[in-house]
């Protein structure tokens, strides 16, 4: 007992609690009583009035003699024979009358024991649970096995210790078997002695007046005597505070429960270096536990690359974390990496110091595995089928059979779910369920008989091939059903790498219904593998007709788009045959398509594919297939440089308001139509002078592909129009946000970040004059496959690096650079690339000023102007007349310089802000023609 205590006979009470112990037993008073007692015995044999004998026991209340009189009564029975020690004074008070002595107990205060580190990444839980135990008197945590639960209840205890007087108690119950051996744990961990075999009543008499904390570890399979205990306490104690660890909830009243959540991983989307990996919980954690074995780890991006995939793989569980991290110094991070592909064989990696529940991954699991009933052991093995969050709908398509049923799955579902061998998104809609990555390769090794685990293989494959099958994709939200639909693309995969090894025509169902799936989160690259053995299958296998054959083949074509060196052209050509021999013109349509586009992105004529395109358009009569005629016959103009004819044709398709719908988008060149025409006009715009109405046309283009939620039609509009608009407008904020909108869209499709490196590489150019930097990003990068798929850009990159080469005075590389551009010009009127280059070149030459270059300079300069005025291409045609007059200039023929610039600017009617006309004006406003020489050869040199 804590305080001091008044002793009279056999009986002891204590003052600061109020307790009345008769030798070891509790006698029970009410409260008005033992205030009663309390007041008479600290002034023993003195005469203690009514009025103070009010107060204490009805503070604040007004009450009669005769309510006093029933307390002392009562009082007098509860002490026995020693009930005469409290004499009464007639119409005065109540005096004690007995010998009484003092007894001061020692101060022992319980301790929990400290942890040798703080946790990571928990600081703010801490916080928040501390909170919550003092001004609410039951918390659990609730947890999977490894999550961390003692650590926190441990960090919590020690930051609460203080606010206890008689401290902390951590009773510790993973050792215990059954319910009844709980009591005796309490007390032990109370350190209190025990005469007979513990029982609620010691542990409540134990506790009783006490200010503790009282932590529970690890209740989970003692759930109900816990519970037991827990309410007693509660209801038996006023100063008792309880904090419960397990993996299911004791549902008693009063109880609050704290979900536990995994340390925070790095995103997939966002780039890990060595240099933000730490800013993660999970791998600081990961990193602590290294360096303690290997003081001098080291970590670059390759490093922090693989930390973040081993912490993401298991899921920010903390203890997973340290067991993979804690082989590092014998594996290696790669093999460890490694390892995680092989169904988890960290699983049962060993720590010998460790208690035994957590001395592997194992054996955290088994701890509560064990405690399953075989319904729901069945049922956990079965979703282990499932690589991510899966509804309940889909666990009883999956996990249910003639065995068990729909409720018998529901109810296993649910208990599993508590259990906390499941996680629950209450923010889905419907509710997602999902095992954790170390739970499912447990569940995996622990299920059941091979030949059910073929039968839950078919179930989860089938049911998401009817999903697939039945979903209206016209109607599909992208931006709302993201996470649902993404978690298909996994579940697909799974379903794939089962079916081609058992049925293959299966698969090739499933392969063939994925492709709108893939399509729609431009994720075609990931079904390659599965649609190149579809199509080994459909070569071997005389029951597959051409119809299905020339689906496999364009959607494998398809992907060329996003792999770097698949060829597309000649899967295309096959898809094409085999469409013609299926007599399907929707699919003959797709196969033409995709050449076109395949060409048109390569720089090869496709006139006679528009042709064959547009006699299959006028078969079929399909208004819709009719104006994607039209979009690619913008296209061919824009391509063929005719710029007045592009910009009427892209105007006359997005002036059809008639709808397109959404799958016609994705499977005749999964991009959107409108969007990408929008994309040709801005384009076309700035090339015939409009700068200010391309870009604003194209930032409106931005928005609208980032509310469609699309990830293809996205990187178009960045990487093919908006990003190079601006930069050539010399918008470089603009420019700098764009970069970030398509890094972080180059983060789902690595080839696609070359894009990003170019034009950083321009930025940095053209605003910090970084020429050095620039070059060598732009001769590394333009080594890349992806790039040639670029179209246009990348010959005209190769023209920018020739430029960039110039400035740092490379005139050879520059040469060199301009020379490999022209390999890809599709003839002498290719306007958009012999525009810029024989600028570009003519300058190179100027700078050279060897004999004869001037004058080979001069008809550069004329040639690309009067190919880009015949076409329209002003902007080409400004840089050209204002690189011309400046070699005038050099030249000494300040009068045919100006002759030039104003007929330029002679044509200037309502273009505004073109680049390169505030550079003409200042050559026409010079004074005299001496002065502008001097100022151009100063500027060359």
């Amino acid at each position: 007992m804590a305080g001091p205590e008044i002793t009279f006979g056999p009986f002891r009470f204590s003052l600061a609690r109020r307790l009345l112990l008769h030798g070891e037993t509790h006698v029970r008073l009410g409260s008005r009583a033992a205030a009663i007692l309390g007041a008479l015995l600290e002034a023993p044999g003195e005469l203690v009035s009514r009025a103070v004998l009010y107060d204490r026991a009805w503070p604040g209340r007004t009450v009669t003699e005769d309510n006093l009189k029933v307390q002392i009564s009562g009082l007098r029975k509860a002490l026995l024979e020693y009930g005469d020690l409290i004499r009464a004074e007639a119409s005065f008070g109540y005096r004690f009358v007995g010998d009484v002595g003092v007894y001061h107990p020692s101060k022992r205060r319980s301790r929990a024991p400290g942890a040798m580190h703080a946790p990571i990444g928990r600081a703010a839980v801490i916080g928040d649970i501390s909170e919550l135990l003092q001004n609410d008197r039951l918390v659990t945590i609730l947890g999977p096995g490894g999550i961390g639960k003692t650590t926190v209840a441990l960090a919590v205890a020690s930051e609460l210790e203080k606010s206890y007087c008689d401290g902390v108690c951590l009773v510790e119950l993973d050792r215990i078997t059954d319910g009844s051996q709980i009591y005796a744990a309490v007390t032990g961990a109370l350190d209190l002695p025990v005469q007979m075999a513990a029982s609620l009543d010691q542990v409540l008499l134990a506790l009783h007046g006490r200010r503790l904390l009282l932590v529970l570890d690890s209740c989970e399979h003692v759930t109900e005597s816990v519970a037991l205990l827990v309410e007693s306490v509660l209801s038996g104690t006023r100063d008792v505070h309880i904090l419960v660890t397990t993996r299911e909830t004791l549902r008693i009243e009063g109880e609050l429960v704290w979900r536990l959540d995994p340390l925070e991983t790095p995103p997939s989307s966002v780039p890990v270096t060595a240099g933000n990996v730490q800013d993660y919980s999970s791998a600081e954690l990961f990193t602590r536990t290294v360096c303690r074995r290997t003081p001098n780890f080291a970590i670059d991006d390759t490093v922090a690359a693989a930390i973040a995939d081993v912490c993401r793989r298991l899921d920010g569980m903390p203890l997973a974390i340290e067991l993979a991290a804690s082989m590092v110094d014998v594996l290696g991070i790669e093999e460890v990496r490694r390892r995680l592909d092989e169904r988890f064989s960290l699983l049962w990696v060993d720590r010998r110091t460790a208690i035994p529940r957590h001395r592997s991954l194992a054996a955290t699991i088994d701890w509560s595995y064990n405690l399953l009933p075989k319904r729901e052991r069945v049922v956990l093995g079965r979703l282990s089928i499932f690589a991510g969050p899966f509804t309940l709908g889909a666990a009883i398509a999956v996990a249910g059979d003639d065995d068990l049923d729909m409720g018998g799955v529901r109810e296993a579902v649910a208990a599993l779910a508590s259990k906390s061998f499941l996680s629950l998104d209450h923010r889905a809609a419907p509710l997602e369920y999902r095992l954790l990555e170390t739970t499912r390769a447990y569940a995996t090794r622990a299920s059941d008989a091979a030949d059910d685990r073929e039968r839950v293989h078919e179930r989860h494959a089938r049911y998401f091939l009817d999903m697939l099958e039945r979903r209206d994709w016209d109607a599909c939200d992208s931006v709302a059903d993201s996470a649902q639909l993404r978690g298909y693309i996994d579940e697909v995969r799974v379903a794939l790498d089962w079916a081609f090894s058992v049925k293959p025509g299966l698969g090739i169902a499933l392969v063939l219904a994925a492709e709108r799936l893939w399509l729609e989160f431009t994720s075609l690259a990931q079904g390659v593998p599965h649609l190149e053995l579809a199509l080994r299958f459909a070569d071997s296998s005389p029951d597959v007709g051409p119809a299905v054959r020339s689906r496999v083949l364009v959607a494998l074509a398809a992907a060329q788009v996003y792999v770097p060196g698949l060829e597309g052209a000649s899967l295309y050509e096959h898809a094409w045959r085999a469409a013609q021999i299926a007599r399907d013109d929707l699919l003959e349509m797709r196969a033409l398509y995709g050449i076109i586009q395949n060409m048109l992105l390569t720089r090869r004529p496709a006139s006679p594919y528009i042709d064959a395109f547009a006699a299959v358009c006028r078969r079929s009569n399909d208004a819709v297939m009719s104006r994607l005629l039209l979009r690619w016959s913008a296209f061919q103009a824009f391509e063929a440089s005719d710029m007045t004819l592009a910009h009427q044709k892209f105007e006359a398709f997005l002036n059809d308001r008639s709808a397109i719908p959404r799958r016609v988008s994705l499977y005749f060149g999964g991009i959107d139509s409108i969007i990408s025409c929008k994309v040709g006009l801005g384009l076309t715009k700035f090339y015939l002078g409009y700068p200010d109405q391309a870009r604003s046309l194209l930032a409106s283009t931005v928005s609208q592909a980032e509310s469609q939620g699309h990830v293809t039609t996205l990187y178009f509009v960045l990487a093919q129009g908006a990003i190079w608009a601006h930069l050539a407008s010399g918008d470089f904020q603009r420019v700098r946000l764009y970069l970030r909108k398509l890094e972080a869209v180059s983060s789902l499709y690595r080839p696609w970040r070359v894009l990003v490196d170019v034009f950083q590489a321009l930025l940095i150019r053209e605003e910090a004059r970084d020429l050095e930097a620039a070059e060598r990003s732009l001769t590394h990068n333009l080594q890349d496959r992806f790039i040639l798929k670029t179209g246009t850009l990348h010959p005209t990159l190769w023209v920018e690096l020739a430029d960039t080469r110039r400035r740092l005075g490379d005139l050879d590389g520059a040469e060199a650079a301009a020379k490999q551009a022209m390999t890809q010009c599709l003839g002498d009127r290719d306007g958009r690339l012999i525009g810029r280059h024989h600028p570009v070149l003519a300058r190179i030459l100027m700078a050279r000023n060897r004999p004869g270059d001037l004058s080979a300079a001069r008809s550069l300069f004329r040639g690309a102007i009067e190919l880009t005025r015949a076409q329209g291409i002003y902007f080409h045609e400004c840089d050209a007349s204002v690189g011309l007059a400046e070699l005038e200039l050099m030249a000494g023929r300040a009068e045919v310089a100006h002759a030039v610039l104003k007929e330029l600017l002679g044509r200037l009617g309502d273009r505004e802000c073109v680049p390169g006309l505030d550079r003409a004006r200042e050559i026409l406003d010079e004074p005299t023609a001496g002065s502008i020489a001097r100022r151009q050869i100063a500027r060359l040199s």
